[in-house]
């Protein structure tokens, strides 16, 4: 009985250690990345599209069979479109899951946030929707990345546009935050230089029940165009309470209003009346390479999306995997210097769908110059990339892409 006893037990510990060797097995067999994503908060709209654009790169990884050969795994961590929820949890992806890069956030203020965690543990941070100015002014040591091209572009062409569509005057309504501030500022400036006119500018606070109060300061003078520098679900309140108090004019949104979040949405009426912002203008990063291609993938793999960025976070995988692929290693150090190399010329171009292809000519030691579905994505010296503005309407409550416009 007791030997019965003692051979139980025995088969037990057995059990356990060849469960405990398997999963360390596996991990050892895996390579993990995280991504900040906006599943709750203000941006929570936007966070599942991004995030399938970052899994859609990695299932492609995987099933051409990974990299240095080992899997690919993405972790996905909800940043509540809050700095500090952002930061605790890049905090849990640096020092509990390991990761040595991480594609995020989307708001710009929790990528800041996040940097202070990333930056000294040396892990990459790269933004595929962050665009304020201030994220390539980061003492980063080189490792803050992002694949969208900055505000300071995005307001040039949204003031251009607001003039090109008759508007002389203006009035912003913006989220009081890096992005905002620094959107809001550009828009103001370059409009007033070209002959526009800023009645108000006006900041606000993410996730308040009511804006009533900040909408109504913005028809003093009575503004022909409301210029939303907002979140999605800020926004839609911002333009339902304008319209409730009488607002009968016309509004020009930012990258952070594009998407099913808003048209359609809360703004769009019956299809008998489509509602305010019908015929609205806005501006967003343009796309790249073989989108077509890369659309069809992504729409069959997750449904169709009108939410901008899920290009960009795409992009921001394929960079990091080329770039550990090309140095041998999976440290953060080790992506950090060869991202330049992988993604900026010379080299042969990599365009969409061409993995397989780019692992063997870094095998073979050859250059590559990775051509990005979001455009290009040479990386200058600040870890900013270069690129154009697409112009959108709204049509029939749908998103409609209008024309490309340089910065």
């Amino acid at each position: 009985m007791n030997r019965s006893r003692r051979s139980s037990r025995w088969m037990a510990m057995v059990a356990v250690i060849l469960c405990v060797t398997a999963v360390a097995a596996a991990a050892e067999d895996t390579i993990k990345i995280g991504a900040l994503m906006s599943l709750t908060g203000a941006l929570a709209p936007y966070g599942p599209p991004i995030a399938n654009g970052a899994l859609l790169a990695v299932e492609q990884i995987n099933a051409a069979g990974g990299i240095l050969g080992k899997r690919l795994e993405l972790i996905i961590e909800d940043d509540g479109t809050s700095p500090d929820v952002g930061r605790n949890a890049a905090s849990k992806l640096v020092e509990i899951d390991g990761v040595s890069a991480i594609v995020g956030a989307l708001s710009s203020g929790v990528t800041l946030a996040a940097s202070s965690v990333t930056i000294p543990a040396e892990v990459i941070l790269m933004s595929p929707a962050s665009t304020a100015p201030s994220i390539p002014a980061l003492n980063d040591n080189d490792f803050v990345f992002r694949t969208v091209v900055s505000d300071e572009v995005q307001g040039l062409v949204m003031a251009r546009l607001a003039l090109l569509l008759g508007h002389r005057t203006a009035s912003i309504i913006f989220v009081n935050n890096d992005y905002g501030k620094g959107l809001a500022d550009t828009f103001r400036d370059t409009f007033q230089t070209l002959g526009g006119q800023v009645l108000e500018a006006v900041p606000y606070e993410e996730n308040k029940p009511s804006y009533r109060g900040e909408v109504e300061s913005l028809f003093a003078g009575s503004p022909d165009v409301i210029v939303l520098i907002s979140y999605p679900v800020d926004g839609n309140k911002q333009i339902v309470e304008a319209v409730e108090a009488g607002y009968q004019g016309k509004f020009l949104f930012s990258d952070g209003m594009k998407g099913e979040g808003v048209a359609p949405g809360p703004a769009c009426a019956a299809a008998n009346d489509l509602g305010p912002i019908e015929g609205a203008y806005g501006t967003v990063a343009a796309s790249g390479f073989r989108t077509a291609e890369f659309d069809a993938d992504y729409n069959a793999a997750f449904g169709s999306s009108t939410v901008p960025y899920n290009y960009n976070a795409y992009d921001a995988v394929m960079l990091i995997a080329l770039a550990m692929v090309r140095a041998g290693d999976t440290s953060g150090p080790a992506i950090r210097d060869n991202l330049r190399a992988v993604a900026n010329p010379p080299g042969e171009p990599i365009y969409y769908g061409e993995w397989a292809k780019a692992v063997a000519l870094l095998s073979a030691g050859e250059d590559i110059d990775y051509q990005g579905v979001s455009g290009l994505v040479d990386f200058k010296d600040t870890g900013d990339v270069a690129g154009g503005i697409l112009i959108w309407r709204i049509e029939g409550c749908q998103v409609k892409a209008v024309m490309e416009a340089a910065g």
